[in-house]
């Protein structure tokens, strides 16, 4: 059966968000919100359609805007330990959203930002920066040599 307009622009648009959602962004950027609250919408006009696509494909859908909408309420969240831990329950697509990828889309973004997530926590917990050099309110400390 062929996909209606409605299914496609969805289509298009998920495959949009997985890609903002996959670059680095601003704390001030307000695209991807509300393209995902769009995404919200547009799943709720098609399980309502009369000639809507099979309900595993609709499931596929469900999850992977479901894990957009998680992954903007955990980059809300204060400190990177809680990121971590709210990523982890994040289930990414089963399925490519397009035929041209190998690998879902929202699997690499939850890699991705399992990987950020780690990397702030290690930085909280050794006082370093996003270059890995000590931050400079760390006091400087000198090794003491004991002599007897």
């Amino acid at each position: 059966m062929a996909a209606s307009r409605l299914e496609l622009n969805l289509v298009r648009l998920l495959c949009r968000c997985e890609a903002m959602a996959a670059e680095k962004r601003d704390s001030d950027e307000w695209r991807l919100e509300k393209y995902v609250g769009a995404l919200e919408n547009m799943l709720q006009a098609l399980k309502l359609q009369a000639s809507k696509p099979a309900s595993e494909v609709i499931n596929e859908y469900s999850r992977k805007v479901d894990f957009l909408k998680g992954m903007l309420q955990a980059e809300k969240l204060t400190s990177s330990s809680e990121k971590a831990l709210a990523n982890q329950f994040l289930a990414p697509g089963r399925v490519p959203t397009t035929a041209r990828e190998r690998v879902p889309a929202t699997k690499t973004v939850h890699l991705q930002s399992r990987a950020r997530y780690t990397s702030e926590m290690r930085s909280e917990l050794l006082g370093t920066d996003s270059a890995g050099e000590p931050a400079l309110d760390v006091r400087k400390r000198i090794p003491c040599h004991i002599h007897s």
